[in-house]
Parts: structure tokens; sequence; C-alpha cells
């Protein structure tokens, strides 16, 4: 009875990424970061949007890469002025969708 549930357990604990739904990903192009700070900056404000899981800004690749909580659009419009407010010019923006969680 042990080993049953013990299996049972085992079982729901790794396939339960495969449950948590599918996140948004959104990938914007950011013009006019120079430095770590403006990239720690940007992180900050795209950080702090309602439903956003994690963001990532890259200075080398010039983008933001935003990743959504399960089940969660991203708002286009809030990730944008998010950008401007953090002092830069967003770009061209793609959008997909990521299985599981990351």
């Amino acid at each position: 009875m042990v080993r049953i549930i013990a299996l049972l357990f085992s079982l729901l604990v790794f396939a339960l990424p495969s449950w948590a739904g599918q996140q948004q990903v959104v990938e914007i192009e950011v013009t006019g970061m120079t430095c770590p700070f403006c990239v720690y900056g940007t992180e900050k404000k795209l950080n702090q949007l309602p439903g956003v899981d994690e963001a990532e800004v890259s200075l080398k690749a010039k983008k933001a890469r935003i990743v959504m909580m399960p089940g969660e659009n991203a708002d286009l419009d809030a990730i944008r002025k998010a950008i401007i407010d953090a002092g830069f010019t967003p770009g061209n923006v793609t959008a997909d969708v990521a299985t599981g969680t990351q």
C-alpha cells in the first residue's frame, strides 16, 4: 500500500508541469539602451506589469522577452508604455505560446 501511494505521488510530481497550462511569450525590440542600468530599469518596469511571470531584457539583442503567467494574455499597450516610461523606444513585437512552465 505504501509503495502504491509513493508511486502515485511520484507520478503526480513529475507530471504536474505538463498540466500547468500554456504561457504566452512576447518578444519586443527595445531601442535606445546603452548600458546595464538601462536593462535593469526596463526589466523592473516590465516585471511590475500585471500577469507578467518573468521579463528579461538583452542589451546585446536589443530585445525584451516577457513570459506571462499561465492563462494570462499580454497587454501590448501596457508593455509598450512600460518601455517608454523606462526611457526607451519599443519596436516590433512577436508573440507566441509556450507549453508548460519554465
